[in-house]
């Protein structure tokens, strides 16, 4: 079919009235249809100026760029370098993207070779070769072209006009060519089924059986029952409207059935244009879609009549203009941009119940020029056929946290690696959903158990993948323990069990411990074994295994009359009459003594505390071979006092007094 669309004038006129159904411009599915590759701006068509907006790229970092820009400063050198180079990138986000509200289906950018001046075109058909032949007959290699069939950047991407696989599916387009003087010619066509090139051997290979293709089939109601290959012709005439041919593969028995008959195609009509190879039985014929002037796409190029404000953003590498070489910009007539709504077209699956609306529609976009506005004229330049609309493949990777005492919800997360999915999920043995993210692709888990996902590309596409995630939990506790003594006037604390606390368990050993003491006085630490000089009360320990952060605790209650004990010479001592060897003496509390009977010379400490641990007296002593009278703090009546003796820097005695 054959669709007319003219540039909106920058004189500030209204345009021109559209002489068929494509739009003069515009933003369709959120993507600007401009003759201009900034993201949230137009620059020519309907709307213009500073509008929310995707588009090929964002040069300001503003917006959504569709073609990834990946070593952008790498490319951009060689080209102002003069280097006559090839090359191609994907889409910026993954297939299948839901982005601003709408589904990304793919995305491909080609920059081609040029034979400016005494360069050469490495991409060249080398012999005659036309649309409808056989492509396994065309012959590329290295030769001139002429400048306004040189092409240099092409774009093609598909998207959805929301994130459901029955939301409008649209195709948006665009060419610039070397040469901005005369007319250009190029097609957009779309392999079902892989198309490559060999640039060694200068052959054309194709996964297509019919004719080197892939035909469009129908059932008896004319429903399509199988999608094939599809071309978007495209004619651009400097100063005059360009002209749009959108044409399906089909055998002469299918196009002979369903053209001017009783049957015809469901969503669309042939328009009678057919055009095949010699002696072919299959061929390109030409649709004009059903909804009559219906708006279902748009076209513009960057041409308004004044050429000084004709010069349009190109990419982040810049492009390359007749006679000036390389330059940031476009220069006017150079870049056609196009967008089709297949949707209202008739050829998107979603509307055929025989068909897979998550299908693969195509699987690489081959860009071509020719020398002439025929469908069959000669082809000249071509851009190596880029990958475009790849199977969404389910490829996610998982990450999965275990519960733990310090850790009792958790995340299952899906890191998507080829295609964006849809995900559903159900939680079984225990298990309990507490959230998801925006799409499903974090989920937030409460207990232990079983997590199901079911996996899609797309709402609306039937499940591609179910896995199975399990959560476990980890609550195995160290065991602990705790227990006092004494060194000096010092009381030390001990504290366990690390080896205990080693044990197997299906997440390992010990990881190591933490400790938590508290005691009187607001005493604490986090040591193991600490010493402190608050003696009597009782002693918490908290025990946290690192692995989990479960815990276990123990006490120990330190009593003022739990270090009784008598050391003669450093040994403590074995039987009741040496005991008798240290004893208080007086029974009036302001005038007591401690009698301290050694066998030797030896260093000793007296600690004498108050009842509320609080030190009366602390001082070193240096005691002599025999009897030893030691004067003890006087206190008034009915006040409690504890009194410690060390000798050689251990407990030698302890009581309690009046």
């Amino acid at each position: 079919m054959k669709f007319y669309y003219v540039a909106l004038l920058a004189t500030g006129l209204l345009p021109i009235t559209c002489l068929a159904q494509l739009n003069n411009g515009g933003l369709y599915s959120l993507f600007g249809v401009d003759a201009d590759s900034r993201s949230n701006y137009m620059k020519y068509g309907l709307v213009t100026g500073a509008v929310t907006s995707d588009d090929w790229f964002a040069p300001s970092g503003y917006g959504n760029n569709v073609i990834d820009t990946a070593n952008a400063s790498t490319y951009l050198s060689q080209l102002q370098s003069g280097t006559n180079t090839s090359f191609s990138k994907r889409m910026s986000q993954l297939l299948y993207a839901k982005i601003s509200g709408k589904l990304w289906l793919d995305a491909a950018y080609g920059r081609d070779f040029v034979a400016a001046a005494s360069l050469k075109d490495s991409t060249v058909f080398m012999s005659a070769a036309k649309n409808g032949d056989n492509p396994t007959s065309w012959n590329g290699g290295v030769a001139s072209t002429p400048a306004k069939n040189d092409l240099v950047d092409v774009y093609a991407h598909m998207r959805r006009d929301g994130v459901s696989v029955y939301d409008s599916l649209w195709f948006f387009t665009g060419a610039s060519t070397y040469s901005t003087n005369g007319n250009s010619y190029y097609d957009a066509e779309l392999y079902k089924n892989s198309f490559l090139y060999n640039s060694s051997t200068g052959v054309f290979s194709s996964g297509g059986t019919s004719n080197g293709h892939t035909e469009w089939l129908f059932d008896a109601s004319g429903n399509l029952t199988q999608t094939g290959d599809l071309i978007v012709a495209v004619t651009s005439t400097p100063g005059s409207v360009p002209v749009i041919d959108v044409r399906i593969w089909v055998s002469q028995t299918t196009f002979n059935t369903y053209y001017g008959g009783a049957l015809s195609p469901s969503r669309f009509n042939f328009n009678g244009s057919y055009s095949s190879g010699s002696g072919s039985t299959y061929g390109y014929a030409s649709i004009v879609s059903k909804t009559g002037t219906t708006a279902f796409g748009a076209g513009i190029s960057n041409s308004s009549g004044t050429v000084a404000q004709d010069s349009t953003y190109a990419t982040p590498w810049g492009t390359i203009v007749s006679g000036t070489g390389w330059s940031a910009l476009y220069q006017t007539q150079q870049f056609t941009e196009v967008g089709l709504n297949l949707s209202r077209i008739g050829v998107d699956p979603a509307l055929y119940s025989a068909l897979n609306p998550c299908q693969s529609l195509f699987s690489n976009i081959f860009f071509k020029s020719r020398s002439s506005a025929s469908f069959t004229a000669n082809l000249q330049d071509f851009v190596a056929p880029l990958t475009f609309l790849r199977s969404p493949v389910m490829d996610f990777s998982i990450t999965a946290d275990t519960l733990r005492c310090n850790h009792p919800a958790g995340t299952i997360t899906l890191t998507n690696n080829t295609t964006a999915g849809y995900y559903s999920w159900k939680a079984i043995n225990g298990g309990n959903i507490s959230g998801t993210n925006g799409d499903s692709s974090s989920l937030s888990v409460s207990k232990a158990g079983t997590y199901i996902v079911s996996a899609s590309p797309a709402q609306g596409c039937p499940t591609a993948l179910v896995d199975t995630i399990v959560i476990p939990i980890d609550t195995f506790p160290p065991k602990a323990s705790a227990f006092a003594g004494m060194t000096g006037q010092y009381l030390d604390l001990y504290g366990g069990n690390v080896a205990a606390s080693n044990y197997s368990t299906p997440f390992g050993g010990s990881a190591g411990l933490t400790w938590s003491w508290s005691g009187p006085n607001s005493f604490s630490s986090t040591v193991q074994n600490p010493v402190t000089d608050t003696v009597w009360g009782d002693y918490a320990l908290t025990v946290t295994e690192k692995r989990n952060g479960c815990t276990a605790t123990a006490t120990t209650t330190v009593k003022r009359n739990m270090f009784i004990a008598l050391l003669v010479n450093g040994t403590i001592a074995a039987n009741s009459s040496q005991r008798q060897s240290i004893y208080l003496a007086g029974n009036d509390p302001e005038q007591m003594s401690l009698v301290v009977n050694t066998t030797s010379n030896c260093q000793a400490y007296l600690a004498v505390y108050n009842i509320a641990g609080q030190a009366l007296e602390k001082k070193s002593l240096v005691l002599a071979k025999g009897n030893n009278v030691i004067g003890i703090p006087g206190t008034s009546k009915n006040c409690i006092k504890v009194i410690t003796l060390f000798i050689n820097g251990r407990v030698a005695w302890t009581n309690v007094s009046l």
